[in-house]
């Protein structure tokens, strides 16, 4: 047998086998057809090809009409009562330890209480009010002393009483010759920017016992009632205005009460 027709054998053989695959194939493909045709039946398949009737038109008509019914609401929880808030009255032990001068003040003024248990700036001989007590208690000069001159409730020197007195005569200038200025008798009533303390009255006449009217106009004070607004106490304890003098070489600004004299004004009330 020669090569030639070995080689043609074989070839003819693997034709053959490539063949047969691909006719086993086919039949593969053609069964899994058929089944699947098989499973759908024919009434399925009329169903899912024919589409879905409307609704007639009076059936929508009706059901536009009735409205549909609404899910009922759940149930609300029960109400419960709140609880009742205790009421909180002073013991009887907490009232017994007030002290008496607290009952006697207005309740709507206790936040301006003293350590002492008094009206802050009211004064008080019976102890030490800060710095200025402390320097009237200190040693005058000689002269001082030996002058008899009246002190305030601090130990200081009250000026004012000393002049009016006679213990002291202060020149108007330091020339003989000079006519004497008369003092200015006025008032001027300077109202305070808070409800609770007393306006401020200024005395010129006790000032201008000493002073000369250029002394603070229009250098410190302008020369006219109400005009200088921008006046506080703070700026005062800080040495302007009146924190020229006082708190310096005149009272001290913790003696309240010697300017806040002029009780508020009750407000006018219409008809």
């Amino acid at each position: 047998m020669s090569s030639k027709y070995r080689f043609r054998v074989l070839l003819s053989a693997v034709i053959i086998t490539i063949a047969v695959i691909i006719t086993i194939a086919c039949a593969q493909r053609d069964v899994k057809k058929e089944a699947v045709v098989i499973e759908t039946s024919p009434a399925q398949a009329e169903a899912a090809q024919a589409p879905a009737p409307s609704p007639a038109p009076e059936t929508k008509a009706k059901e536009a009409k009735e409205p549909q019914a609404k899910p009922a609401p759940a149930p609300a929880p029960p109400a419960t009562a709140p609880a009742p808030t205790p009421k909180v009255t002073p013991s009887a032990g907490a009232a017994a330890k007030i002290p008496q001068q607290y009952k006697d003040i207005d309740p709507s003024l206790l936040i301006y209480l003293s350590s002492r248990g008094v009206l802050a700036g009211t004064g008080d001989p019976s102890g030490v009010a800060g710095d200025a007590e402390k320097i009237g208690q200190t040693e005058h000069p000689a002269a001082m002393e030996l002058a008899k001159l009246p002190k305030d409730k601090y130990g200081l020197v009250d000026w004012a009483a000393a002049i009016k007195n006679g213990n002291v005569k202060p020149r108007d200038s330091l020339d003989p010759e000079a006519v004497v200025a008369p003092p200015f008798n006025l008032d001027i009533v300077i109202k305070t920017k808070s409800n609770f303390m007393n306006d401020v009255v200024f005395p010129h006449y006790t000032h201008t016992l000493w002073l000369t009217c250029t002394n603070c106009h229009t250098g410190i004070f302008q020369m006219k009632a109400g005009g200088n607004p921008e006046m506080t106490m703070p700026k005062i304890a800080s040495g302007e205005y009146c924190g020229r003098c006082h708190n310096r070489v005149s009272f001290p600004l913790s003696d309240c009460t010697r300017c806040h004299v002029k009780p508020k004004e009750a407000s006018q009330k219409t008809p």
